[in-house]
């Protein structure tokens, strides 16, 4: 459960959360989730859940980059058209609290200070969170968070981009 290289690895359940809205406005629309979801599985986790928060689709191209982001193995959570006004981060971090309560990990996948109170509710259940991180992160979020990595670090991009 760390973004470090170790030895002995230690296999961890896992679940992984990522606001995509927050991601694509930081410079993460080049992510790779096949590489994301290796990455994960390489340090040992077994991944019993993951969910991107993503706007409806409005055009077949954004549609089919969806299909490919399902076929990584990350479920899509759509925002509904009512709900964009409102911050969707809500809806996330209920799941994040509610949906991990049987993993050892959650790899968060935003900048938000917003989830600072579900970082440290999950932190005080025994759960370790781990973000991805992108350009301009919350201070705040990575003082919360047990570790933290810029995608670029762990090679996540992909490479068409």
């Amino acid at each position: 459960m760390t973004f470090n290289e170790i030895e002995n690895i230690v296999p961890f359940k896992a679940n992984v959360f990522i606001d995509w809205l927050n991601v694509k406005a930081n410079g993460g629309q080049w992510i790779d989730y096949f590489k994301l979801m290796a990455v994960i599985r390489e340090k040992g986790g077994l991944i019993s859940r993951a969910v991107i928060y993503v706007p409806e689709p409005e055009t077949e191209s954004i549609r089919d980059y969806y299909s490919v982001i399902e076929r990584a193995g990350v479920k899509l959570s759509y925002i509904r058209e009512k709900w964009k006004k409102v911050n969707c981060d809500a809806f996330m971090a209920v799941d994040m609290v509610t949906q991990s309560r049987r993993v050892d990990a959650v790899y968060l996948l935003s900048n938000d200070a917003d989830f600072v109170p579900a970082v440290e509710y999950l932190q005080s259940i025994g759960k370790r969170v781990l973000l991805i991180h992108f350009e301009n992160p919350s201070n705040d979020l990575r003082q919360a968070v047990d570790e933290w990595r810029h995608f670029k670090q762990l090679n996540l991009e992909r490479n068409d981009s």
